[in-house]
């Protein structure tokens, strides 16, 4: 099994729970990326009628839906590697349909990252939201959306940049996990191109594989868990692999033991503010 397919298996199996656990942590910053492109989108809108808007690995389709609504005149193709992702952005398209202003259709495809399957030089804009560190080559990625790129048509993605594993409230779970003597096993390897570094080591990987007037900007997320919030994203979703392994009694006294060590924590602990860079970039010509 490659690494791209294990992701893609993990994400299939887990599409409902990144729905309920996962997405709305992400979502916040991924409407700042449509926010940043705004005004790019509605002057090229007005000089040639219609703007064919790529999204790349749409996952749940925030990004999707929210610009169908933001620009129902687009042309949005959606696509993501993981079939039971795309199942879960089918549905939130059709439950949203109908709520307001008419939208732009969305066609969604199954397509891996560096194997879009799209013409040539067919799209005007790409975005792309925590996606490009799941990546096994992100050159090769990022070769194939400049393919797909008109001359002049631009990139803009947010991602995450290194230093998100610090937070106090995960290493009172994993205390709780040693504190029970739990053996958590050997995670499989899965091969990805990882949380850029730094913006400049950012900047020069996109100008490698061909981008111009490349440019990046450090933010954070934010996202505020209470204890018993936090315990539960763990154990539903985070730790979701940890947690199938255990019998129903040392799961029980994890649950325990973490909530009493979360417990121990201050409010403000809990807020998660993991630093992320917003990347943009422009196929040379047009």
């Amino acid at each position: 099994m490659t690494a791209m397919s294990s992701i893609t298996d993990r994400y299939d199996r887990n599409a409902r729970l990144y729905e309920q656990w996962w997405a709305p942590v992400l979502a916040p910053s991924a409407a700042k990326l449509l926010d940043r492109c705004d005004s790019w989108v509605r002057d090229a809108t007005a000089r040639q009628g219609q703007t064919r808007i790529l999204d790349i690995g749409t996952g749940t389709g925030a990004l999707a839906i929210d610009a169908a609504h933001r620009w129902p005149g687009a042309r949005i193709i959606a696509t993501d590697a993981s079939e039971g992702m795309l199942e879960v952005a089918r549905r939130r398209e059709a439950e949203r349909a109908g709520t307001g202003p008419p939208a732009a259709s969305i066609s969604w495809s199954a397509a891996p990252a560096d194997a879009l399957g799209l013409p040539a030089a067919s799209i005007d804009l790409a975005v792309s939201s925590f996606v490009f560190q799941l990546v096994a080559d992100r050159t090769a990625a990022y070769e194939e959306v400049l393919r797909v790129l008109r001359p002049g048509g631009r990139l803009h993605l947010v991602t995450w940049l290194a230093g998100r594993d610090e937070f106090r409230p995960a290493d009172a779970f994993d205390e709780a996990v040693y504190d029970l003597a739990i053996d958590e096993g050997e995670e499989q390897e899965e091969r990805r191109a990882g949380d850029y570094r730094s913006p400049t080591s950012a900047i020069r990987e996109l100008r490698r594989a061909g981008f111009r007037s490349v440019s990046a900007e450090i933010d954070r997320l934010d996202q505020l868990w209470t204890a018993g919030s936090y315990l539960d994203y763990k154990l539903h979703y985070d730790e979701l692999g940890l947690m199938s392994e255990l019998d129903a009694g040392t799961a029980r006294r994890l649950r325990s033991r973490a909530s009493e060590r979360l417990a121990a924590l201050k409010p403000e602990a809990f807020r998660w503010r993991p630093p992320i860079v917003y990347l943009q970039g422009k196929r040379p010509g047009g």
